[in-house]
C-alpha cells in the first residue's frame, strides 16, 4: 500500500470555494505517489442549524458539547448535507471517493466524555481500519466525518480533529495533515514553526494556544506517540501548498522533543 496522507480540513477548505477546488486538484496529481484520507469538519453550519431550532453553541477547550436534541442536527449536517457535497464535488473533479463515517465499518467508536446519556460528545475508543484498507486498495478516497457511536449504538459526535488522530494511528500514516483558517500556530502574530510537546502544553498553559487550536495540538503530539511519522498544522491557500505540507515546507511542525542538528 502507498504511504497514506491524512488530511483533516476546518474552516473554508471544508466547505468551499477555489481553496478546496485546488486542493483537490493536487489529491488527484499526487495519487500515484500517496493514497489519501479527508475527515471535514463543519462546525459553522452545525452551529447556524442549531440555531434555527433555539440551541446556542457551547465549547469546552474548543471541542462542541452536543446535547441530545442537537445531535439529529449534527448527525443531518456532517454525515448528510456537508459530506455529500464534499463526495459531489471530489467526483466531479477526478478523484473517486466514497462518504463514510465513524459508524461505518465501526472505524472508530467510542464513548461519551462525561459519561451522561444527555451529552452526545464523545471521545474515540477503539478503532478498525479494515473497511479503510478495502477502500484505499480500490483506489477511492475516503471522506469521512466524525459522526460516530458507542457499542449500544447510541450516536456520538466526535471532534474531527480526534476522529483524524485515531484514523492516522489505526493506519500508522505517514503525514497527519491539519488544515485550518490560519498559518498554524501563532505567538505574538508569528508562526511557530516547530513545537514539541512540552513547548505545547506551556504555551497551552500561558494561554497563547487557546480554542479550537487545544485539541489540534494535543492530537499532534498523541499522534506521534502512537506511531504517526509526521504532523503539521498550517492552511491551504494555492496549489503547490499539499506538496508543501507534505514536505516539511510549510506550517507548524510538531515533534515530540527538540530534534539534533
Amino acid at each position: 500500500m502507498k504511504p497514506i496522507i491524512v488530511i483533516k480540513t476546518g474552516g473554508k477548505v471544508a466547505v468551499e470555494g477555489e481553496e478546496l477546488l485546488q486542493l483537490i486538484k493536487e489529491i488527484r496529481e499526487l495519487s500515484d505517489l500517496y493514497s489519501f484520507i479527508l475527515i471535514h469538519g463543519g462546525g459553522a453550519e452545525v452551529t447556524e442549524a442549531s440555531k434555527i431550532y433555539g440551541y446556542e453553541a457551547t465549547f469546552v477547550d474548543g471541542v462542541r458539547m452536543t446535547s441530545l436534541g442537537e445531535m439529529g442536527i449534527v448527525d443531518a449536517i456532517l454525515s448528510g448535507k456537508i459530506n455529500k457535497r464534499l463526495v459531489r464535488l471530489f467526483q466531479s473533479n477526478g478523484v473517486m471517493s466514497i462518504g463514510l463515517s465513524g459508524n461505518d465499518g465501526m472505524i472508530f467508536t467510542g464513548k461519551t466524555k462525561d459519561g451522561s446519556n444527555d451529552n452526545r460528545t464523545g471521545e474515540v475508543t477503539e478503532t478498525n481500519p479494515a473497511l479503510l484498507k478495502l477502500v484505499l486498495e480500490g483506489g477511492f478516497t475516503p471522506i469521512i466525518s466524525s459522526v460516530s457511536m458507542e457499542k449500544n449504538g447510541a450516536p456520538l459526535n466526535i471532534n474531527a480533529d480526534e476522529a483524524a488522530l485515531a484514523i492516522s494511528e489505526s493506519l500508522v500514516a505517514e503525514k497527519l495533515i491539519f488544515v485550518s483558517d490560519i498559518e498554524g500556530i501563532l505567538k505574538d502574530k508569528k508562526l511557530i514553526k516547530n513545537a514539541t510537546a512540552d513547548e505545547i502544553e506551556e504555551e497551552i498553559a500561558n494561554g497563547i494556544i487557546s480554542g479550537g487550536m487545544i485539541p489540534k495540538v494535543r492530537s499532534s503530539v498523541n499522534a506521534l506517540k502512537k506511531g504517526v511519522k509526521g504532523v503539521v498544522i498550517s492552511n491551504y491557500l494555492k496549489y503547490g501548498d499539499l506538496n508543501r505540507l507534505i514536505n516539511n515546507k510549510k506550517g507548524s511542525i510538531i515533534t515530540l522533543k527538540k530534534e539534533i542538528v
